[in-house]
Protein backbone atom coordinates (compact mmCIF):
# COMPACT_ATOMS: atom_id res chain seq x y z
CA UNK A 1 0.00 0.00 0.00
CA UNK A 2 2.68 2.17 0.83
CA UNK A 3 4.41 1.38 -2.08
CA UNK A 4 1.53 2.64 -3.95
CA UNK A 5 0.61 5.66 -2.56
CA UNK A 6 4.23 6.65 -3.19
CA UNK A 7 4.68 5.91 -6.79
CA UNK A 8 1.27 8.08 -7.10
CA UNK A 9 2.57 11.06 -5.39
CA UNK A 10 5.99 10.55 -7.97
CA UNK A 11 3.99 10.03 -10.69
CA UNK A 12 2.41 13.67 -9.92
CA UNK A 13 5.63 15.10 -9.25
CA UNK A 14 6.44 13.61 -12.50
CA UNK A 15 3.51 15.20 -14.29
CA UNK A 16 3.45 18.52 -12.66
CA UNK A 17 7.45 19.26 -13.67
CA UNK A 18 6.77 17.67 -16.79
CA UNK A 19 4.37 19.82 -18.22
CA UNK A 20 6.34 22.97 -16.43
CA UNK A 21 9.58 21.69 -18.63
CA UNK A 22 8.32 20.38 -21.78
CA UNK A 23 7.49 23.46 -23.41
CA UNK A 24 10.13 25.15 -22.67
CA UNK A 25 12.61 22.16 -23.92
CA UNK A 26 10.57 21.85 -27.08
CA UNK A 27 11.15 25.66 -27.90
CA UNK A 28 14.49 25.25 -26.72
CA UNK A 29 14.96 22.32 -29.47
CA UNK A 30 13.48 24.37 -32.38
CA UNK A 31 15.66 27.28 -31.66
CA UNK A 32 14.54 29.79 -29.29
CA UNK A 33 16.48 31.86 -27.16
CA UNK A 34 15.15 30.26 -23.89
CA UNK A 35 17.93 29.09 -20.64
CA UNK A 36 16.65 25.63 -19.17
CA UNK A 37 16.45 25.64 -15.68
CA UNK A 38 19.21 22.85 -14.53
CA UNK A 39 18.04 22.80 -10.80
CA UNK A 40 14.28 21.65 -12.67
CA UNK A 41 15.93 19.44 -14.77
CA UNK A 42 17.52 17.69 -12.36
CA UNK A 43 14.67 17.40 -10.22
CA UNK A 44 12.50 16.11 -13.06
CA UNK A 45 15.26 13.30 -13.68
CA UNK A 46 15.67 12.32 -10.19
CA UNK A 47 11.87 11.86 -10.20
CA UNK A 48 12.05 9.27 -13.00
CA UNK A 49 14.68 7.54 -11.37
CA UNK A 50 12.29 7.34 -8.24
CA UNK A 51 9.02 6.17 -10.30
CA UNK A 52 11.57 3.63 -11.53
CA UNK A 53 13.21 2.52 -8.29
CA UNK A 54 9.47 2.62 -6.67
CA UNK A 55 7.82 0.52 -9.64
CA UNK A 56 11.28 -2.40 -9.14
CA UNK A 57 10.34 -2.70 -5.62
CA UNK A 58 6.65 -2.90 -5.97
CA UNK A 59 7.32 -5.41 -8.76
CA UNK A 60 9.53 -7.79 -6.57
CA UNK A 61 7.28 -7.34 -3.45
CA UNK A 62 4.43 -8.65 -5.80
CA UNK A 63 6.58 -11.75 -6.97
CA UNK A 64 6.96 -12.19 -3.19
CA UNK A 65 3.13 -12.40 -2.28
CA UNK A 66 2.52 -14.26 -4.75
CA UNK A 67 5.10 -17.05 -3.75
CA UNK A 68 3.84 -16.77 -0.37
CA UNK A 69 0.32 -17.24 -1.08
CA UNK A 70 1.59 -20.58 -3.32
CA UNK A 71 3.43 -22.15 -0.66
CA UNK A 72 0.89 -21.24 2.15
CA UNK A 73 -2.06 -23.01 -0.72
CA UNK A 74 0.69 -25.74 -0.81
CA UNK A 75 0.80 -26.03 3.48
CA UNK A 76 -3.42 -25.86 3.17
CA UNK A 77 -2.92 -28.70 0.90
CA UNK A 78 -0.63 -30.79 3.04
CA UNK A 79 -2.88 -29.79 6.34
CA UNK A 80 -5.59 -31.98 4.63
CA UNK A 81 -4.33 -34.49 2.30
CA UNK A 82 -2.48 -37.25 2.68
CA UNK A 83 1.27 -37.21 1.52
CA UNK A 84 2.06 -41.02 0.18
CA UNK A 85 -1.82 -41.42 -1.78
CA UNK A 86 -3.51 -38.18 -2.77
CA UNK A 87 -6.91 -38.74 -0.20
CA UNK A 88 -7.71 -36.40 2.39
CA UNK A 89 -5.83 -37.00 5.82
CA UNK A 90 -7.91 -37.10 9.34
CA UNK A 91 -8.07 -33.32 9.41
CA UNK A 92 -9.32 -32.58 5.89
CA UNK A 93 -12.36 -35.64 6.01
CA UNK A 94 -13.16 -34.27 9.69
CA UNK A 95 -13.21 -30.81 8.37
CA UNK A 96 -15.64 -32.54 5.19
CA UNK A 97 -17.85 -34.08 8.19
CA UNK A 98 -18.29 -31.43 9.99
CA UNK A 99 -19.57 -29.28 6.92
CA UNK A 100 -22.00 -31.82 6.70
CA UNK A 101 -23.31 -32.13 9.95
CA UNK A 102 -23.50 -28.47 10.84
CA UNK A 103 -25.58 -28.08 6.93
CA UNK A 104 -27.71 -31.44 8.42
CA UNK A 105 -27.17 -33.47 5.09
CA UNK A 106 -27.51 -36.92 5.07
CA UNK A 107 -24.10 -38.88 5.51
CA UNK A 108 -22.45 -42.31 5.75
CA UNK A 109 -18.94 -43.05 6.91
CA UNK A 110 -17.49 -46.36 5.86
CA UNK A 111 -14.13 -47.16 7.91
CA UNK A 112 -11.81 -49.34 6.15
CA UNK A 113 -8.81 -51.45 7.72
CA UNK A 114 -6.60 -53.33 5.31
CA UNK A 115 -6.22 -57.53 6.42
CA UNK A 116 -2.79 -58.57 6.95
CA UNK A 117 -1.28 -55.58 5.53
CA UNK A 118 1.71 -55.83 8.37
CA UNK A 119 2.99 -58.93 6.48
CA UNK A 120 3.32 -57.17 2.99
CA UNK A 121 5.71 -54.78 4.83
CA UNK A 122 7.93 -57.85 6.66
CA UNK A 123 7.64 -59.83 2.89
CA UNK A 124 8.46 -56.97 0.57
CA UNK A 125 9.68 -53.47 2.23
CA UNK A 126 8.05 -50.67 3.22
CA UNK A 127 8.30 -49.19 -0.07
CA UNK A 128 5.88 -51.60 -1.39
CA UNK A 129 3.59 -51.00 1.48
CA UNK A 130 3.40 -47.62 0.14
CA UNK A 131 3.07 -48.68 -3.36
CA UNK A 132 -0.17 -51.10 -2.11
CA UNK A 133 -1.38 -48.13 -0.14
CA UNK A 134 -1.30 -46.09 -3.82
CA UNK A 135 -3.36 -48.69 -5.24
CA UNK A 136 -5.99 -49.19 -2.84
CA UNK A 137 -6.50 -45.62 -2.47
CA UNK A 138 -6.63 -45.66 -6.68
CA UNK A 139 -9.55 -48.04 -5.72
CA UNK A 140 -11.59 -46.45 -3.70
CA UNK A 141 -11.62 -43.67 -5.82
CA UNK A 142 -12.89 -45.33 -9.07
CA UNK A 143 -15.57 -47.46 -6.31
CA UNK A 144 -17.11 -44.85 -5.36
CA UNK A 145 -19.25 -42.03 -6.14
CA UNK A 146 -18.54 -38.80 -7.66
CA UNK A 147 -19.01 -36.88 -4.58
CA UNK A 148 -18.01 -39.58 -2.31
CA UNK A 149 -15.01 -38.26 -0.21
CA UNK A 150 -11.71 -41.11 0.39
CA UNK A 151 -9.33 -40.54 2.79
CA UNK A 152 -6.61 -42.07 4.44
CA UNK A 153 -6.90 -41.70 8.10
CA UNK A 154 -3.38 -43.46 8.83
CA UNK A 155 -1.38 -46.63 8.46
CA UNK A 156 -3.55 -49.31 6.54
CA UNK A 157 -6.66 -47.25 7.87
CA UNK A 158 -8.90 -45.35 4.91
CA UNK A 159 -12.31 -43.79 5.09
CA UNK A 160 -15.12 -43.04 3.01
CA UNK A 161 -17.53 -40.18 3.46
CA UNK A 162 -21.23 -40.47 1.23
CA UNK A 163 -23.47 -38.07 1.13
CA UNK A 164 -27.15 -37.48 -0.03
CA UNK A 165 -28.57 -40.65 -1.81
CA UNK A 166 -25.64 -42.67 -0.95
CA UNK A 167 -25.58 -42.35 2.55
CA UNK A 168 -28.44 -44.06 3.06
CA UNK A 169 -27.39 -48.13 4.94
CA UNK A 170 -28.36 -50.06 1.59
CA UNK A 171 -26.77 -47.86 -0.80
CA UNK A 172 -23.89 -47.60 1.99
CA UNK A 173 -23.56 -51.63 2.30
CA UNK A 174 -23.59 -52.12 -1.89
CA UNK A 175 -20.94 -49.57 -1.84
CA UNK A 176 -18.65 -50.89 0.60
CA UNK A 177 -19.35 -54.74 -1.68
CA UNK A 178 -17.86 -52.95 -4.07
CA UNK A 179 -15.05 -51.41 -2.52
CA UNK A 180 -14.31 -54.74 -1.25
CA UNK A 181 -14.45 -56.65 -4.64
CA UNK A 182 -12.40 -53.93 -6.34
CA UNK A 183 -10.07 -54.54 -3.46
CA UNK A 184 -9.96 -57.90 -3.98
CA UNK A 185 -8.01 -58.09 -7.34
CA UNK A 186 -4.47 -59.32 -7.57
CA UNK A 187 -1.98 -56.54 -7.15
CA UNK A 188 1.96 -56.35 -7.67
CA UNK A 189 3.76 -55.41 -4.45
CA UNK A 190 7.28 -55.66 -4.83
CA UNK A 191 8.79 -58.83 -6.18
CA UNK A 192 5.41 -60.38 -6.32
CA UNK A 193 1.64 -60.40 -6.17
CA UNK A 194 -1.02 -59.91 -3.33
CA UNK A 195 -4.32 -59.90 -2.77
CA UNK A 196 -5.94 -57.26 -0.89
CA UNK A 197 -8.55 -57.54 1.88
CA UNK A 198 -10.23 -55.03 4.23
CA UNK A 199 -12.36 -54.84 7.26
CA UNK A 200 -15.03 -52.26 6.99
CA UNK A 201 -17.51 -50.64 9.28
CA UNK A 202 -20.28 -48.17 8.60
CA UNK A 203 -21.99 -45.78 10.42
CA UNK A 204 -25.24 -45.11 8.54
CA UNK A 205 -28.36 -43.29 9.37
CA UNK A 206 -26.24 -40.59 11.17
CA UNK A 207 -28.38 -39.73 14.26
CA UNK A 208 -28.82 -35.77 15.02
CA UNK A 209 -26.69 -33.60 17.45
CA UNK A 210 -23.81 -36.17 16.24
CA UNK A 211 -20.06 -34.96 16.54
CA UNK A 212 -17.20 -35.42 14.12
CA UNK A 213 -15.93 -38.06 17.22
CA UNK A 214 -18.93 -39.72 16.92
CA UNK A 215 -19.16 -40.80 13.46
CA UNK A 216 -15.61 -41.82 13.68
CA UNK A 217 -16.28 -43.50 17.03
CA UNK A 218 -19.45 -45.57 15.44
CA UNK A 219 -17.71 -46.29 12.38
CA UNK A 220 -14.60 -47.62 13.60
CA UNK A 221 -16.56 -49.65 16.26
CA UNK A 222 -18.49 -51.27 13.38
CA UNK A 223 -14.66 -51.95 11.93
CA UNK A 224 -13.58 -53.73 14.98
CA UNK A 225 -16.64 -55.88 14.96
CA UNK A 226 -15.34 -56.74 11.61
CA UNK A 227 -11.75 -57.96 12.66
CA UNK A 228 -12.87 -59.88 15.13
CA UNK A 229 -15.66 -62.05 12.98
CA UNK A 230 -12.09 -63.14 10.71
CA UNK A 231 -11.83 -59.86 8.87
CA UNK A 232 -13.00 -59.25 5.30
CA UNK A 233 -16.47 -58.61 6.80
CA UNK A 234 -18.86 -56.12 6.13
CA UNK A 235 -20.54 -54.52 9.59
CA UNK A 236 -23.16 -51.48 9.84
CA UNK A 237 -22.85 -49.85 13.42
CA UNK A 238 -25.49 -51.18 16.04
CA UNK A 239 -26.22 -49.58 19.21
CA UNK A 240 -25.67 -52.81 21.47
CA UNK A 241 -21.86 -52.58 19.52
CA UNK A 242 -20.88 -49.44 21.70
CA UNK A 243 -21.93 -50.71 25.02
CA UNK A 244 -19.60 -53.74 24.15
CA UNK A 245 -16.89 -51.42 23.86
CA UNK A 246 -17.41 -49.68 26.70
CA UNK A 247 -17.65 -52.71 28.75
CA UNK A 248 -14.22 -53.98 26.87
CA UNK A 249 -12.63 -50.17 27.80
CA UNK A 250 -14.03 -50.90 31.33
CA UNK A 251 -12.33 -54.56 31.30
CA UNK A 252 -8.98 -53.24 29.75
CA UNK A 253 -8.89 -50.69 33.05
CA UNK A 254 -9.53 -53.67 34.92
CA UNK A 255 -6.86 -55.92 34.14
CA UNK A 256 -4.16 -53.47 33.86
CA UNK A 257 -4.89 -52.41 37.63
CA UNK A 258 -5.00 -56.55 38.68
CA UNK A 259 -2.13 -57.55 37.18
CA UNK A 260 0.44 -55.58 39.76
CA UNK A 261 -2.64 -56.60 42.59
CA UNK A 262 -1.80 -60.46 41.70
CA UNK A 263 -5.63 -61.04 40.82
CA UNK A 264 -4.48 -63.42 38.20
CA UNK A 265 -2.89 -66.58 39.48
CA UNK A 266 -1.92 -69.74 37.70
CA UNK A 267 -4.23 -72.86 38.14
CA UNK A 268 -2.31 -76.55 37.52
CA UNK A 269 -3.95 -78.92 35.35
CA UNK A 270 -2.16 -82.15 36.02
CA UNK A 271 -0.66 -84.04 32.85
CA UNK A 272 -0.35 -87.95 33.13
CA UNK A 273 1.86 -90.84 31.46
CA UNK A 274 -0.73 -92.60 29.42
CA UNK A 275 1.07 -96.18 30.18
CA UNK A 276 2.02 -95.90 33.33
CA UNK A 277 -0.28 -93.65 34.86
CA UNK A 278 2.33 -91.47 36.46
CA UNK A 279 2.38 -87.48 37.04
CA UNK A 280 4.51 -86.28 34.54
CA UNK A 281 3.79 -82.65 35.50
CA UNK A 282 1.12 -79.43 34.95
CA UNK A 283 0.01 -77.63 32.97
CA UNK A 284 0.06 -73.76 34.09
CA UNK A 285 -3.29 -71.95 33.37
CA UNK A 286 -4.27 -67.89 34.33
CA UNK A 287 -7.49 -67.58 36.01
CA UNK A 288 -8.61 -64.36 37.35
CA UNK A 289 -9.86 -63.98 40.82
CA UNK A 290 -11.84 -60.57 39.95
CA UNK A 291 -12.40 -58.23 42.94
CA UNK A 292 -15.91 -59.14 42.73
CA UNK A 293 -15.87 -62.44 43.33
CA UNK A 294 -15.96 -64.44 40.37
CA UNK A 295 -13.30 -66.44 38.78
CA UNK A 296 -13.02 -65.48 35.48
CA UNK A 297 -11.69 -67.81 32.83
CA UNK A 298 -8.69 -67.17 30.16
CA UNK A 299 -10.74 -67.60 27.22
CA UNK A 300 -12.65 -63.74 28.22
CA UNK A 301 -9.76 -61.89 29.54
CA UNK A 302 -6.54 -63.50 26.80
CA UNK A 303 -8.02 -62.02 23.48
CA UNK A 304 -8.22 -58.57 25.00
CA UNK A 305 -4.95 -58.59 26.86
CA UNK A 306 -3.28 -59.62 24.00
CA UNK A 307 -5.20 -56.93 21.49
CA UNK A 308 -3.81 -54.23 24.11
CA UNK A 309 -0.37 -55.30 24.72
CA UNK A 310 -1.02 -56.47 28.20
CA UNK A 311 -0.56 -60.07 27.94
CA UNK A 312 3.22 -59.52 28.53
CA UNK A 313 3.04 -58.31 31.92
CA UNK A 314 0.48 -60.82 32.86
CA UNK A 315 2.27 -63.71 31.27
CA UNK A 316 4.83 -63.26 33.30
CA UNK A 317 3.23 -62.27 36.67
CA UNK A 318 1.31 -65.97 36.38
CA UNK A 319 4.78 -67.54 35.60
CA UNK A 320 6.47 -65.86 38.44
CA UNK A 321 3.59 -66.79 40.72
CA UNK A 322 3.87 -70.76 39.34
CA UNK A 323 7.40 -70.81 39.68
CA UNK A 324 7.40 -69.65 42.94
CA UNK A 325 4.91 -72.50 44.14
CA UNK A 326 6.51 -75.06 41.89
CA UNK A 327 10.18 -74.99 42.70
CA UNK A 328 10.30 -77.47 45.90
CA UNK A 329 8.00 -79.55 44.03
CA UNK A 330 9.36 -83.02 43.30
CA UNK A 331 11.91 -82.12 40.57
CA UNK A 332 10.68 -85.15 38.06
CA UNK A 333 7.17 -82.31 37.70
CA UNK A 334 7.39 -80.25 34.60
CA UNK A 335 5.47 -77.08 34.09
CA UNK A 336 4.06 -76.41 30.53
CA UNK A 337 3.36 -72.63 30.15
CA UNK A 338 1.73 -71.35 26.98
CA UNK A 339 3.08 -68.41 25.42
CA UNK A 340 0.83 -65.95 22.84
CA UNK A 341 2.18 -65.27 19.50
CA UNK A 342 2.55 -62.19 20.29
CA UNK A 343 5.35 -62.64 23.05
CA UNK A 344 7.09 -64.43 20.95
CA UNK A 345 8.17 -62.07 18.52
CA UNK A 346 9.46 -60.00 21.15
CA UNK A 347 12.95 -59.98 20.66
CA UNK A 348 14.06 -60.22 24.66
CA UNK A 349 11.90 -62.83 25.46
CA UNK A 350 14.55 -65.11 26.45
CA UNK A 351 16.29 -62.85 28.23
CA UNK A 352 13.28 -61.76 30.41
CA UNK A 353 12.31 -65.69 31.02
CA UNK A 354 16.52 -66.40 31.92
CA UNK A 355 16.11 -63.54 34.62
CA UNK A 356 12.70 -64.92 35.79
CA UNK A 357 14.11 -68.17 36.75
CA UNK A 358 17.19 -66.85 38.31
CA UNK A 359 14.67 -64.64 40.19
CA UNK A 360 12.84 -67.44 41.73
CA UNK A 361 15.05 -70.31 41.70
CA UNK A 362 12.95 -72.41 39.55
CA UNK A 363 15.08 -74.41 37.30
CA UNK A 364 15.09 -74.24 33.88
CA UNK A 365 15.29 -77.71 32.72
CA UNK A 366 11.83 -78.35 34.35
CA UNK A 367 10.17 -75.73 32.22
CA UNK A 368 8.43 -76.64 28.86
CA UNK A 369 6.66 -73.73 26.66
CA UNK A 370 3.95 -74.64 24.75
CA UNK A 371 3.82 -72.19 21.47
CA UNK A 372 0.86 -72.63 18.48
CA UNK A 373 1.35 -72.88 15.28
CA UNK A 374 0.64 -69.74 14.53
CA UNK A 375 3.52 -68.76 16.06
CA UNK A 376 5.32 -69.54 13.28
CA UNK A 377 4.39 -67.20 11.18
CA UNK A 378 4.23 -64.10 12.83
CA UNK A 379 8.30 -63.60 12.55
CA UNK A 380 9.91 -66.78 11.61
CA UNK A 381 14.26 -65.56 12.08
CA UNK A 382 13.22 -64.14 15.14
CA UNK A 383 11.16 -67.02 16.96
CA UNK A 384 13.51 -69.66 15.96
CA UNK A 385 16.45 -67.55 17.65
CA UNK A 386 14.39 -67.21 20.68
CA UNK A 387 13.38 -71.05 20.70
CA UNK A 388 16.90 -71.73 19.70
CA UNK A 389 18.36 -69.85 22.88
CA UNK A 390 15.85 -70.64 25.64
CA UNK A 391 16.94 -74.76 24.57
CA UNK A 392 20.30 -73.70 25.56
CA UNK A 393 19.59 -73.05 28.87
CA UNK A 394 17.36 -76.31 28.95
CA UNK A 395 13.81 -74.81 28.56
CA UNK A 396 11.83 -77.51 26.79
CA UNK A 397 9.68 -76.56 23.41
CA UNK A 398 6.53 -77.83 23.03
CA UNK A 399 4.38 -77.22 19.93
CA UNK A 400 0.80 -76.80 21.01
CA UNK A 401 -2.64 -77.69 19.45
CA UNK A 402 -1.08 -79.66 16.63
CA UNK A 403 -3.32 -80.04 13.60
CA UNK A 404 -5.56 -76.92 13.88
CA UNK A 405 -3.05 -74.35 12.02
CA UNK A 406 -0.67 -74.54 9.42
CA UNK A 407 2.32 -76.50 10.33
CA UNK A 408 4.35 -78.87 7.94
CA UNK A 409 6.93 -81.22 8.01
CA UNK A 410 9.52 -78.83 6.77
CA UNK A 411 8.36 -76.18 10.07
CA UNK A 412 9.03 -79.76 12.42
CA UNK A 413 12.47 -79.91 11.38
CA UNK A 414 13.30 -76.50 11.11
CA UNK A 415 12.21 -75.86 15.02
CA UNK A 416 13.56 -78.05 17.43
CA UNK A 417 10.67 -79.48 19.31
CA UNK A 418 10.59 -81.21 22.18
CA UNK A 419 7.13 -82.53 22.34
CA UNK A 420 3.73 -82.53 20.24
CA UNK A 421 0.62 -81.46 21.60
CA UNK A 422 -2.47 -82.48 20.08
CA UNK A 423 -5.37 -80.25 20.14
CA UNK A 424 -8.45 -81.20 22.23
CA UNK A 425 -10.93 -81.19 18.92
CA UNK A 426 -9.63 -84.43 17.58
CA UNK A 427 -9.11 -86.15 20.96
CA UNK A 428 -12.71 -85.58 21.86
CA UNK A 429 -14.49 -86.61 18.40
CA UNK A 430 -11.78 -89.34 17.63
CA UNK A 431 -14.12 -92.51 18.92
CA UNK A 432 -17.17 -91.10 16.74
CA UNK A 433 -15.43 -89.57 13.99
CA UNK A 434 -13.43 -91.16 11.44
CA UNK A 435 -11.38 -87.66 9.99
CA UNK A 436 -10.75 -87.23 13.65
CA UNK A 437 -9.59 -90.65 14.55
CA UNK A 438 -7.50 -90.28 10.80
CA UNK A 439 -5.72 -87.11 12.46
CA UNK A 440 -4.93 -87.77 16.18
CA UNK A 441 -3.35 -91.34 14.27
CA UNK A 442 -1.49 -89.84 11.56
CA UNK A 443 -0.41 -87.17 14.13
CA UNK A 444 1.01 -89.69 16.57
CA UNK A 445 3.34 -91.60 13.65
CA UNK A 446 4.23 -88.60 12.58
CA UNK A 447 5.76 -87.38 16.11
CA UNK A 448 6.88 -91.43 16.62
CA UNK A 449 9.28 -91.00 13.30
CA UNK A 450 10.34 -87.80 14.53
CA UNK A 451 11.07 -89.10 17.81
CA UNK A 452 9.13 -86.78 18.97
CA UNK A 453 6.85 -87.29 22.64
CA UNK A 454 3.42 -86.31 22.01
CA UNK A 455 0.74 -85.77 24.42
CA UNK A 456 -3.54 -85.64 24.24
CA UNK A 457 -5.12 -83.02 25.85
CA UNK A 458 -8.79 -83.66 26.63
CA UNK A 459 -8.83 -86.99 27.54
CA UNK A 460 -12.58 -87.50 29.47
CA UNK A 461 -12.83 -91.28 29.86
CA UNK A 462 -11.34 -94.45 30.05
CA UNK A 463 -12.16 -95.24 26.02
CA UNK A 464 -10.23 -92.53 24.92
CA UNK A 465 -7.43 -93.17 27.08
CA UNK A 466 -7.03 -96.89 26.04
CA UNK A 467 -7.41 -96.05 22.44
CA UNK A 468 -4.51 -93.10 22.65
CA UNK A 469 -2.22 -95.83 24.50
CA UNK A 470 -3.12 -97.98 22.20
CA UNK A 471 -1.81 -96.46 19.20
CA UNK A 472 1.17 -95.13 21.01
CA UNK A 473 0.03 -91.59 22.81
CA UNK A 474 2.61 -91.44 25.56
CA UNK A 475 0.92 -88.44 27.89
CA UNK A 476 -2.29 -86.95 28.18
CA UNK A 477 -4.24 -84.59 29.99
CA UNK A 478 -7.91 -83.94 30.30
CA UNK A 479 -11.06 -84.31 32.76
CA UNK A 480 -9.94 -88.31 33.15
CA UNK A 481 -6.97 -86.74 35.00
CA UNK A 482 -8.03 -83.53 36.48
CA UNK A 483 -9.72 -80.04 36.38
CA UNK A 484 -7.68 -77.07 36.57
CA UNK A 485 -7.13 -76.13 40.08
CA UNK A 486 -5.58 -73.68 42.57
CA UNK A 487 -2.14 -74.24 44.57
CA UNK A 488 -4.04 -74.32 47.69
CA UNK A 489 -6.65 -77.11 46.46
CA UNK A 490 -3.74 -78.73 44.72
CA UNK A 491 -1.90 -79.07 47.92
CA UNK A 492 -4.74 -80.97 49.47
CA UNK A 493 -5.03 -83.86 46.43
CA UNK A 494 -1.33 -84.34 45.88
CA UNK A 495 0.80 -83.75 48.82
CA UNK A 496 3.27 -86.32 47.37
CA UNK A 497 4.00 -83.49 45.07
CA UNK A 498 5.99 -81.46 47.55
CA UNK A 499 8.70 -84.06 48.62
CA UNK A 500 12.12 -82.17 49.34
CA UNK A 501 14.39 -82.19 46.27
CA UNK A 502 16.92 -84.51 48.31
CA UNK A 503 14.61 -86.88 48.90
CA UNK A 504 12.76 -86.73 45.74
CA UNK A 505 16.34 -87.15 44.15
CA UNK A 506 17.47 -89.78 46.57
CA UNK A 507 14.44 -92.17 45.86
CA UNK A 508 14.91 -91.36 41.94
CA UNK A 509 18.17 -92.87 42.32
CA UNK A 510 17.05 -95.97 44.06
CA UNK A 511 14.13 -96.32 42.24
CA UNK A 512 11.96 -96.43 45.18
CA UNK A 513 9.80 -93.37 45.51
CA UNK A 514 6.65 -92.95 46.48
CA UNK A 515 3.97 -93.90 44.66
CA UNK A 516 2.37 -90.36 42.47
CA UNK A 517 -1.59 -90.81 42.68
CA UNK A 518 -2.87 -93.19 39.93
CA UNK A 519 -6.31 -91.62 38.64
CA UNK A 520 -7.99 -93.87 40.46
CA UNK A 521 -6.65 -92.77 43.78
CA UNK A 522 -6.55 -89.06 42.30
CA UNK A 523 -10.51 -89.67 42.23
CA UNK A 524 -10.65 -90.81 45.95
CA UNK A 525 -8.79 -87.62 47.40
CA UNK A 526 -10.83 -85.83 45.33
CA UNK A 527 -14.11 -87.30 46.39
CA UNK A 528 -12.68 -87.05 49.82
CA UNK A 529 -11.87 -83.50 49.43
CA UNK A 530 -15.25 -82.66 48.00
Amino acid sequence: MLNIVALCGAIAVFVGLSSWLLPIATAKIFGAPIILDNSLSAALLLNIALILLIWRGSHALSRQTQAAVEAQRTVDIVAVRDYATGLLNRPGISTKIGQKLRLGENISLINLDLDNFKKVNDLYGHLAGDELLTAVAERLVRATPDDAECARLGGDEFAILLCGEAANRKKAIAIAKKIRKALWKTTSVGAGTTKISASMGIYAEIEGGSSIADVFRRSDIAMYQAKKAGGERIFCFEANMEAEVKHRYKMESEIRAGIPRQEFVPFYQPQYGIRESNLVGFEVLARWKHPSGILIEPTDFIPLAEDTGLISALSFSVMRQAFIDAKDWDHSLVLAVNISPVQLIDPTLDKRIMKLLAETGFPAQRLELEITESSLLEDTPQVLSTITSLKALGVRISLDDFGTGYSAMTQLKAFPFDRIKIDRSFVYSMLDNGESAAIVNSITSLAASLDVPITAEGIESDEMRAYLDNIGCTDGQGWLYGHPTSKEDLMKLLPQITLPAREAEDDRSEKSTKPVPSQNSLEKLERKAG
